[in-house]
């Protein structure tokens, strides 16, 4: 995972949905001793066309499904603000999408920490997400890679081993991985089959 830093808010600020008038006076106090930058949303309203560093939901009052929806599908972290610390409560921030619970009463230390919380997971989040796609083509990959090694046994009489151990050597000659390697080479020998240059 890459070093976590704090968000610069003058780029990316925080945005706050569906807070109550209270929650919001005492955010007003918080954040800009953090250098804290914010904007609000409420009912649903149109998304801004800033991208916030992360979203604070207050649950109680969450009344902004599509654009919570929008802000997930963005992979903006999403903080569950909420006077309730139940299970239900917990349960309902999951279901949100929220990487992190923030209990009332809130306190600057608390939104700081809270807030790198979700940061943090969210980019962890998106991290795995990136390599089960990686992984995924390779293994997408695997019959190209056994159809390669099946002809380099037949075209040059080798077993399987040493097959494996050829076509590895061209994939590190190439400064390729072995998926890379073996889709190259089975164009190359398309190629020659159709009489083209090799």
């Amino acid at each position: 995972m890459k070093k976590l830093s704090p968000p610069d808010f003058e780029t990316q600020p925080l945005l706050l949905v569906d807070c109550e008038a209270r929650t919001l006076a005492a955010l007003e106090k918080s954040l800009p001793r953090m250098g804290g930058r914010w904007l609000t949303l409420g009912n649903d309203a149109a998304l801004p066309t800033e991208t916030p560093c992360a979203a604070l939901v207050e649950l109680e009052y969450f009344a902004s499904p599509q654009a919570l929806t929008q802000l997930n599908e963005r992979g903006v972290p999403v903080i569950a603000l909420t006077s309730h610390e139940a299970l239900s409560q917990i349960q309902r921030a999951l279901d949100l999408g929220a990487t992190a619970l923030l209990p009332k009463p809130i306190n600057q230390r608390a939104i700081y920490t809270t807030l790198m919380m979700a940061v943090g997971l969210r980019q962890q989040l998106s991290e795995q997400s990136d390599a089960l796609v990686q992984l995924r083509e390779r293994v997408a990959q695997i019959p190209l890679v056994s159809q390669a090694v099946a002809m380099l046994m037949v075209e040059h009489q080798l077993n399987e081993q040493d097959a494996w151990v050829l076509l590895r050597s061209e994939a590190m000659r190439n400064n390729l991985r072995i998926e890379q390697a073996a889709e190259k080479w089975l164009a190359r020998r398309q190629r020659q089959q159709q009489g083209g240059r090799p």
